[in-house]
């Protein structure tokens, strides 16, 4: 039986060698090169995800920004609205052409405070405000002060009206109740001083009874105005009845549900003023004087034209 060659293993050829050292050198090479490539688009794909993270992020930011902006905004106009006077008192365009103008310290009177001529005045707000009655205010609201004069529970505003023009006008007053809340405007009076002479404004009431009977009131003897142009912080409420007169006072309705007063003022000379003292505050007589309007609040605006000219 004859044997089986052994195999012997050639060595490699230099030639041999160097062709497989190429070859994985290649392998090795496009791997790489592979890798590479997917190394640099994860890259940029990593970087175009985050541009995208970044870009939203600067969006949400700035349209929190802008939203908390307008929220603040909305807030500043609603406190506008409900806190800042119960009274804004204009002159519109075309009587302040003619003349007309108003100031909260009379002709001739400049303490360094007061507002001067001017086409627009405002008046102090009342705080916890609760119901009295026409009774407790005093009878000398308007011989006090200028300006903003509150008492506790009322309103009182007193201004003047001056024609600088030189022609004679005839001009128009009308005060309307813009904004109300809680249906306070219900049991809300509006008494006026023309040049002295009173008038009381109320919303008619809805179960259609009469309003509550008022007179005038007795200036009590010896009274002397207040030598100071400014009135205390905080004046007691005085529950003491007056004496009155025997000259009753008709309290008129509104209008209309906005317009407490619709009234033409004939024949204002150059140079002449009209002083104007308003006094606005809840009535406890009122029938619609309940726990329901607690809380609420109205808001007047006093425009000033000349006669058939539009407001």
């Amino acid at each position: 039986m004859s044997k089986k060659p052994k195999k012997t293993e050639e060595p490699f050829s230099p030639e041999q060698l160097d062709r497989l050292e190429n070859k994985g050198d290649k392998q090795v090479a496009n791997q790489r090169q592979k890798e590479g490539i997917f190394q640099r688009f994860n890259a940029k794909r990593d970087a175009k995800d985050l541009a995208k993270q970044v870009k939203w992020k600067r969006i949400s930011g700035i349209t929190l920004i802008v939203l908390v902006l307008v929220l603040l905004l909305l807030w500043i106009i609603s406190w506008l609205l409900t806190t800042i006077g119960d009274l804004v008192i204009t002159v519109d365009s075309g009587a302040a052409k003619h003349g007309i103008t108003i100031s909260d310290r009379a002709p001739g009177v400049d303490d360094g405070s007061g507002s001067g001529a001017t086409t627009k005045l405002s008046a102090n707000m009342v705080n916890e405000v609760t119901n009295i009655t026409y009774d407790w205010l005093p009878a000398t609201l308007d011989l006090e002060w200028d300006g903003s004069h509150n008492g506790k529970n009322y309103l009182a505003y007193t201004f003047y009206l001056t024609n600088n023009g030189k022609e004679l006008l005839n001009y128009q007053s009308q005060l309307k109740a813009v904004r109300s809340a809680k249906d306070a405007d219900e049991a809300v009076r509006v008494m006026v001083y023309r040049n002295a002479e009173p008038e009381v404004f109320a919303k008619e009431n809805r179960d259609g009874s009469a309003f509550e009977k008022i007179y005038k009131k007795v200036i009590p003897e010896g009274y002397k105005p207040p030598e100071s142009l400014t009135p205390p912080e905080e004046q007691i409420q005085n529950k003491e009845l007056v004496d009155h007169t025997d000259e009753e006072i008709v309290i008129q309705p509104f209008v209309d549900p906005e317009t407490v007063f619709n009234t033409n003022i004939e024949g204002l000379e150059p140079g002449q003023t009209d002083k104007y003292t308003i006094v606005m505050w809840i009535e406890g007589e009122d029938p619609e004087c309940l726990d329901d309007i607690r809380e609420g609040y109205v808001k007047l605006m006093w425009f000033f034209n000349i006669e058939d000219e539009e407001l």
